[in-house]
Formats: C-alpha cells, sequence, structure tokens
C-alpha cells in the first residue's frame, strides 16, 4: 500500500457507493488499481488529487473502502458524495445536502455513534455548492417507504436525510484524525411514493454532488496559495 508522505499530504480519498455517484470525475481518472478487492482511481484536479473508490451499499462497504483509501495514502481529507433520501417535506428532490452530522442509526444508543465534519472543509464546500443542510442518517437498508421516514425523522429535530454510507465512513476517518466532509443529492422525498421517485431521479442526480468536488479542490488550493493552512489543521 501506498506510503508517499507526499502523496498523503495533498491526497483526498472520495468516497461514493454506485458508480453513477462518481458523476464527471470518472473521466478524469488516470489509473485504476485493484486494492484488496477495491477498485481505486487515482483522480488529478488541479494541484490537488483524488484516490476515489466506489465501495458499494452498505456500512461495511464504506468503512472498509475508507480505510483501504487511508492507507493508500488519501490523507489529506475524505470526501463522501452520492444520493439520499429526503426524511422532512422541504427536502425535495434535486436539493443538495450538506452534511452538518452524521449519525449511525441501528439502535436507539447514539453515543459514540455520531461524527461532525470538519467545519472548514464544509464550509469551503458550501461557497462552491450552495444548498441545504441536515443530519446524515446512516441506515442498515434502505428507508423507502413513508412510515419508515416518518419514524426515523421524529428522532431527529431539523432537516434530515436517510442514507446507508456516511456515517461508517465518517467514524473510520474520525478514528484516523482526518477531516471529512460529505454532500449528497435527494432523490426522493418524504412521501408515499419514495420508492418510484428513487427509480425516477437516480439517474439525473446520482453524479451531481461528484460534479461540485473539482470546483471544491480549486478553491482549496487557492486558499493553500494564499498562505491560509490546510483544512483539519489548527489555526
Amino acid at each position: 500500500m501506498g506510503t508517499d508522505s507526499a502523496v498523503r499530504a495533498d491526497t483526498f480519498a472520495l468516497l461514493c457507493a454506485l458508480p453513477a455517484e462518481l458523476g464527471s470525475l470518472r473521466e478524469r481518472a488516470t489509473s485504476e488499481r485493484r486494492v484488496l478487492g477495491l477498485d481505486v482511481l487515482e483522480i488529478p484536479v488541479g494541484s490537488t488529487r483524488l484516490l476515489a473508490g466506489v465501495c458499494g451499499v452498505g456500512k461495511v462497504q464504506a468503512a472498509r473502502a475508507a480505510t483501504i483509501l487511508f492507507a493508500e495514502g488519501a490523507r489529506r481529507g475524505l470526501l463522501v458524495v452520492g444520493t439520499c433520501g429526503g426524511l422532512k417535506q422541504s427536502l425535495v428532490p434535486g436539493t443538495l445536502v450538506h452534511c452538518t452530522r452524521a449519525a449511525q442509526t441501528d439502535f436507539v444508543a447514539r453515543p459514540g455513534r455520531e461524527s461532525e465534519p470538519d467545519a472548514d472543509l464544509l464550509a469551503a464546500w458550501r461557497a462552491v455548492a450552495p444548498g441545504a443542510e441536515g443530519w446524515f442518517l446512516t441506515a442498515d437498508r434502505p428507508v423507502l417507504s413513508l412510515w419508515r421516514r416518518l419514524r426515523l425523522a421524529r428522532a431527529f429535530a431539523g432537516p434530515c436525510v436517510a442514507d446507508m454510507e456516511t456515517a461508517a465512513a465518517a467514524a473510520v476517518a474520525a478514528g484516523a484524525g482526518i477531516p471529512w466532509a460529505a454532500l449528497r443529492t435527494v432523490t426522493d422525498g418524504s412521501t408515499e411514493i419514495g420508492h418510484f421517485e428513487f427509480r425516477a431521479n437516480f439517474a439525473s442526480q446520482a453524479g451531481r454532488a461528484a460534479d461540485t468536488v473539482a470546483a471544491l479542490m480549486e478553491r482549496l488550493s487557492n486558499e493553500g496559495a494564499r498562505g491560509l493552512p490546510p483544512h483539519g489543521t489548527a489555526r
């Protein structure tokens, strides 16, 4: 696995569940290698690099992929992209949502199962990709029925969405001391036809979050050129 300290200094990990969620970044890949069963794509974006992994659906796959990407040298930060289901009426299909806290929702107990994104990384991403903010509630299975959405949303105040990877990958990043942030696009709202909305909207919405990453990398590079400290470091 990668051990070059220079790579660790300027390389971000990018994680998504499904191939379509890589968006146009897939076309930028200059190399691809298979590491412990994960296809790792190297994607240059300006002066920085991404190591991207399409992990598959679910928490176990996400945690495994994040661990591999970090071990391969992507230590600057973790970016999680993809789609999600809106759990509040205001989060309609097509809405970009930035994660303000990721929570695993398998059990009633919440301590130790929540992670906050890096504040500077979140602010930089919001600056180039305006959108809503909310909790990302990571579940074991798709939250498609209206009953399950309402039941999950009642446990959390404020805007929130359902996904199946973010909290697990964020927990790995937090444990490794690596800053992270997540952006997803709502494909289906909190309605009785959520399952049909997902099928109708996934193709058009899948890559939208990933397509904002190039602008984020450019902003971070410009901030570095002005002498600002790297995101996730002490000021």
